[in-house]
């Protein structure tokens, strides 16, 4: 397996952890935090589309492309787990 095919791979499987989080957030909102959480997701869709829109670039890459990719693709990445973190503290700090 090349090494952006590796990549690719990991990628993939840290975006589907990502939207298991994001959905897991839904069921520790309850119903105090509905509304800041249905708010949350919106940014963090937003987010995550936009990582999306770089994997799918990366995806579509030759190897020495997409070796170039990683980059921007891990900055897309630290930039969808910053969210993440800030959305979950602040929803477990309004449903307290």
């Amino acid at each position: 397996m090349s090494k952006n095919s590796e990549y690719v791979s990991t990628m993939q499987a840290r975006m589907k952890k990502f939207d298991q989080e994001v959905t897991a957030l839904g069921v520790e909102a309850g119903d105090k935090a509905r509304t800041a959480y249905e708010e949350r997701i919106k940014d963090l869709r937003a987010t995550r589309d936009a990582a999306h829109a770089t994997f799918a670039q990366l995806q579509a890459a030759s190897e020495s492309a997409g070796t170039k990719m990683h980059a921007g693709m891990t900055a897309a990445w630290d930039t969808m787990q910053g969210a993440l973190k800030k959305a979950s503290a602040d929803l477990k700090r309004k449903a307290s």
